[in-house]
């Protein structure tokens, strides 16, 4: 049963589950929890991240890998545009979760193209 839960796709899955969990945390962790908007931001991304884990964890599709990819790039970006970069800590948590949600996507596509070439 754990090796069906850890084989093949399914690691970065439960990688991007445990960052979801990381990233709805990180309020509390990293202090910001007083300012809104990167709480509420850390916590929309959060739910959504989780959502396509467990997605992915009962069906697992190519296209859930470059949304994924896509949450991981606005999350680099969101401290600018949602205006909340004068924050380090907040900056920071969507900065790091960000840069290991893209690393994530572009492994499992990675995995994807070179199984279907070999």
């Amino acid at each position: 049963m754990i090796s069906t839960l850890f084989s093949g796709k399914r690691v970065q899955d439960w990688l991007l589950l445990l960052l979801a969990l990381g990233l709805f945390s990180t309020p509390w962790l990293a202090g910001f929890r007083a300012m809104e908007v990167p709480t509420w931001h850390a916590w929309v991304m959060a739910f959504l991240l989780a959502y396509l884990a467990l997605a992915a964890l009962s069906e697992a599709r190519q296209w859930e890998e470059w949304v994924t990819l896509g949450l991981g790039l606005w999350l680099i970006v969101a401290p600018w545009v949602l205006r909340f970069s004068s924050d380090t800590a907040a900056e920071r948590a969507h900065w790091l979760v960000g840069g290991l949600v893209i690393v994530i996507s572009l492994a499992a596509e990675w995995r994807f193209r070179h199984a279907r070439t070999s």
